[in-house]
């Protein structure tokens, strides 16, 4: 997988909302999990034409409590959808595991990072290393990486597919 995203940046404040926000609530509640369907409705309770501007590798900049409310997966799956990346101030306990299981590679604790951006600045993240740089403004800071294991789950596409590959390696293993 390659670890550094570098695109166009696209700037959230505080306390955006799992559903509503991210993502209609409506999905949630049909249980839709495929990226596919989700994606052209990411981020549409704050932008509704946000899905048709972003491009792969453009990363999303947020402030505190980034994906707050009920820890559903589907706005993750919204960004995992467009391969986007994701760095954020802070992100609730069950929105950060969502982003973990739904294979979106991100930052988290990155007190200060809005300071650094504006929507449309020319920004790159090493999800590996925690180095973030915006191209535009000459800034560059480091933040702490997620740990290994959750690197790797992020890596081979999410929970399921890490579950998957498991449940073959020990069967595999078996005599």
């Amino acid at each position: 997988m390659n670890w550094v995203y570098r695109g166009r940046c696209w700037k959230f404040g505080d306390n955006i909302g799992i559903d509503g926000d991210m993502m209609p609530l409506e999905f949630a509640l049909k249980r839709e999990l495929d990226p596919k369907v989700l994606g052209p409705y990411l981020m549409s309770g704050i932008d509704p034409e946000f899905a048709g501007k972003v491009r792969p590798g453009d990363l999303i900049v947020a402030g505190k409590r980034f994906a707050q409310g009920n820890p559903h997966i589907q706005g993750f799956l919204g960004i995992r959808a467009h391969g986007l990346g994701l760095i954020a101030e802070s992100i609730p306990r069950g929105s950060f595991r969502n982003a973990v299981n739904a294979g979106v590679p991100f930052l988290t604790n990155c007190a200060g990072v809005t300071e650094m951006v504006e929507t449309g600045d020319d920004i790159e993240a090493d999800f590996k290393s925690g180095l973030f740089v915006n191209h535009t403004r000459g800034l560059s800071r480091e933040f702490p990486p997620l740990e290994a294991q959750l690197l790797d789950i992020i890596a081979i596409g999410g929970w399921r597919l890490h579950l998957e590959r498991r449940v073959a390696m020990m069967k595999a293993s078996q005599p």
